[in-house]
């Protein structure tokens, strides 16, 4: 699966009398008993094969996402290769 490089640009207001939630990476941490540094790894350790779910805004260098795209982060995390994927220190022998 190829990367492809979003764009980032300025968004809309907010309308008038409404805050707009998003959840960020210690939120998304929450989710699945992890760190938001063990979120953060996902993003760049499966980057190129199983990349992380694009953010949809980002304030300063803070990315969030729409809670309402949960189920798209689940789905993301069950396909994400399990433990000892691709490799890793090889077991002692008995």
């Amino acid at each position: 699966m190829e990367h492809v490089e979003r764009q980032i640009t300025d968004g809309p207001a907010a309308p008038v009398g409404a805050t707009l939630r998003y959840a960020d990476m210690v939120e998304i941490g929450t989710w699945f008993n992890v760190s938001h540094r063990a979120v953060a790894n996902w993003r760049s350790r499966y980057a190129d094969s199983h990349p992380f779910p694009e953010p949809d805004v980002v304030i300063g260098r803070t990315p969030g996402w729409s809670p309402d795209r949960r189920n798209e982060i689940e789905r993301w995390a069950a396909g994400r290769p399990g433990q000892g994927a691709g490799g890793g220190r090889p077991r002692k022998a008995d």
